[in-house]
């Protein structure tokens, strides 16, 4: 080794050269900050990209099983159309002898009144003329739209009137509650509501098997009014409360499944909702009804 490079080597490296380690330092440093942040960007647009990925698929896969839906719906509207037209026309059969044999049993009453056996099994005959005629009328009621004509109606007396029709099939062991506001006015179809509640009051009875209490109360707002019908039967399982408004649908042995499909569409003429409660014990609906122009809320 010469002298001079003893010499450098002593010194160390000259001003000017580090100043070109600082800036190549500088580069590196500056350059490998440029390609981690490069690499971020990347990793963020293709999480960013894997997730609109995700939600397409979702949302593809949501649309196949709606587009399944609706061809189950469009399949089983389509039968309950060609049931529905089946029914209407043995119902419209049906009704003209059923008419004959609710007159001839009335009469029938009339003269054997003063014999009680005889009596017993006219009024027999009677009570399962009216179920028939009851049957008919939902099936008849269930295929036809209705639509409401409204008018401003006393509740009270609509719900007296439903309670005297459905007294005979209550019987004598059912209490009456009428709970809630008295005194409303509300603008109804007076028939679909008649018919609505009738059903839900001879459903309760049916369910308490003649013992029980039914109670009616009405609860009227601003904006909309609930009338709640409620018994203190054995109630409704969690597995078919989202069946009891399908049209056929039945827990009873004799049971047709159309009082609460009826009683739903009467209901959602005015722009209202019927819906079931969850309470511990019995069952309980809600016929909520708005005010012209307002939206029914869901029942809570």
């Amino acid at each position: 080794m010469s002298r001079g490079s003893a010499e450098a080597l002593v010194r160390g490296p000259s001003a000017h050269q580090l100043a070109e380690l600082h800036a190549a330092f500088r580069v590196f440093t500056e350059a490998t900050a440029s390609l981690e942040q490069q690499y971020r960007d990347l990793q963020a647009h293709a999480d960013a990209l894997r997730r609109e990925l995700e939600e397409k698929k979702r949302a593809l896969d949501a649309s196949i099983a709606r587009q399944r839906c609706l061809e189950t719906q469009a399949l089983r509207h389509g039968r309950l159309a060609a049931m529905g037209e089946m029914a209407a026309t043995l119902a419209h059969e049906v009704r003209n002898p059923l008419g004959a044999m609710e007159l001839c049993s009335k009469l029938l009453a009339d003269e054997v009144r003063a014999q009680p056996s005889a009596l017993r099994l006219a009024e027999q005959v009677a009570s399962g003329v009216a179920d028939l005629n009851h049957l008919v009328t939902n099936i008849l009621d269930y295929t036809r739209l209705p639509e409401p004509c409204l008018a401003t109606t006393a509740l009270d007396a609509l719900v007296d009137e439903v309670l005297a029709v459905a007294a005979p099939a209550l019987g004598a062991g059912v209490g009456i509650a009428r709970r809630g506001a008295r005194g409303v006015t509300w603008p109804v179809d007076r028939g679909l509501l008649v018919q609505a509640l009738l059903n839900l009051v001879r459903n309760a009875g049916e369910a308490m098997a003649g013992a029980g209490t039914l109670a009616v109360a009405l609860e009227p707002s601003t904006r909309w009014l609930r009338i709640i019908v409620a018994d203190d039967g054995p109630g409704i399982s969690a597995a078919n409360a989202e069946s009891i408004f399908a049209p056929f649908f039945t827990t009873k042995e004799r049971g047709t499944g159309l009082g609460l499909a009826v009683a739903r569409a009467a209901v959602a003429a005015h722009g209202g909702t019927l819906a079931l409660r969850p309470c511990a014990g019995g069952a309980t609906f809600v016929l909520t009804l708005p005010q012209a122009g307002q939206t029914a809320p869901d029942e809570e």
